[in-house]
């Protein structure tokens, strides 16, 4: 019983310092009450066709590709393409109905995640949840937000979640809805510089 009693505590505990980081992250905005409808503005753009690129180094390695992204709702299909077209790899799917990799043979493979392809593509395993948050510029909801900072106009320009330190250096006006147009990801935590790893997303072009 004391066993259960501590667990819950324990449980309690974590759910509380995470509500506590998520609403002290806001009290570095410059306006709270406008970032919060900012916030559940974007919060609410579940669908959208990005074309950028992408940069990732891992292991003293840099990949570079087009990134082709397009999210309606849960639905993903996002494509990646080598420069000069060497390679590329596409994969779609929802977490509901699992995904699938289409290779440049026409074969489609079944895969757990999209995070599985990214691991196998770079070596580096993309982290696609919080990432359909980061993209629009908001921290992904359900998680702990750290060393938060704003702009000028209150809008995020870094912090950290998941084992992330993100950075959104420019934003852009896409028919009203401000929306990054160039993000920096560091997973934190990586004691050896050959471990580091580093992405960096430019996106030309949005349509929402």
């Amino acid at each position: 019983m004391i066993k259960k009693a501590g667990l819950f505590g324990l449980c309690l505990a974590l759910l509380t310092l995470a509500a506590c980081s998520n609403s002290s992250y806001l009290s570095k905005a410059k306006n709270i009450e406008s970032w919060k409808q900012v916030r559940d503005q974007l919060e609410s753009l579940n669908q959208w066709d990005i074309r950028g690129k992408i940069s990732i180094r891992s292991e003293g390695e840099v990949y570079t590709a087009d990134l082709f992204w397009q999210q309606n709702n849960e639905d993903l299909k996002l494509r990646l393409v080598a420069p000069f077209s060497q390679a590329s790899t596409e994969f779609r799917g929802s977490d509901e109905n699992g995904y699938q990799v289409l290779t440049d043979q026409g074969q489609r493979i079944d895969v757990d995640s999209p995070e599985v392809v990214t691991e196998h593509a770079f070596g580096v395993s993309l982290p696609f949840t919080e990432l359909k948050s980061w993209v629009k510029g908001v921290p992904y909801r359900d998680s702990p937000v750290w060393q938060a900072s704003f702009n000028d106009e209150n809008r995020l320009q870094a912090f950290q979640q998941n084992g992330w330190q993100v950075k959104i250096l420019k934003y852009r006006n896409i028919k009203g809805t401000v929306l990054p147009s160039k993000l920096f990801l560091s997973r934190l935590n990586d004691d050896l510089a050959d471990n580091k790893v580093d992405i960096r997303i430019i996106l030309l072009r949005w349509v929402i």
